[in-house]
This record gives C-alpha cells, structure tokens and sequence, in this order.
C-alpha cells in the first residue's frame, strides 16, 4: 500500500508540475507575444516612416522643379511676346518701306517720262 500511496503523491507531483508549468507559461507567453507584436509594429512603423520621408522628399524636390518650369515658362512667354512685338514692328516697317520703295518708282517713272517727253520736245523742234 506504501506503494501505491507512494504513487499517488508522484501522480499528484506530476499533475502539479504540468498544471504549474502551463500556468507558467500561459502567464508567461502572452507577454513574449505581444512583446513580439509591439517590436513588429515598430519595426513597421519605422520603414513606413522611412518612406514617407522619402516620398515627402521626392515631392518637395518635384514641387521645386516644377515651381522652376513655371518660371522658365513665364519668362519663355515674356520673350514671345517681345519677339511678336519685334515681328509686328518690322514688318510694319517693311510695308513701309514698300510703299516708300513704290512712291520712289512711281516719281522715278514720272521724272523719266518727263524727261523722255522733254527729248521728244526738242528732237521735233
């Protein structure tokens, strides 16, 4: 009887070791997890900011560039127009000059016809 009475108390002793052990470790493993959850938000965390300053970075550097564009488009437009002023006065001055070119060969016909009437004039006499 000793015997059995010697393994119920090792039965016993087994049964609180393993009802130990999984208080143990139910105690035990929802810390390590969440432990292992809050270092695997950090981490995403940290590479979500890594690329958000990454993309703030490509933005501003975009937003630059484009700020320049608009400026090399500004000053583009300014010396169009200036050029489309400089075109519209020489060809105004062009078409001046033909009609000057014009009243030229219309006095120079003129002048020449009177002369060619003054030889006839005085061939005939």
């Amino acid at each position: 009887m000793k015997i059995n009475s010697d393994f119920k108390i090792f039965n016993f002793t087994i049964l609180f070791t393993k009802i130990s052990f999984t208080f143990f470790l139910s105690i035990l493993v929802p810390p390590l997890v969440h432990a292992e959850n809050i270092a695997n938000l950090q981490k995403n965390a940290s590479i979500a900011y890594e690329e958000m300053m990454k993309t703030k970075q490509s933005a501003d550097t975009l937003t630059k560039d484009a700020v320049f564009a608009e400026k090399k488009l500004a000053s583009i437009k300014q010396k169009l127009a200036a050029a489309e002023q400089e075109a519209k006065a020489a060809r105004k001055k062009s078409e001046q000059a033909k009609i000057s070119m014009e009243q030229a060969i219309s006095r120079w016909k003129q002048a020449t016809d009177a002369l060619a009437n003054e030889w006839d004039q005085t061939e005939r006499k």
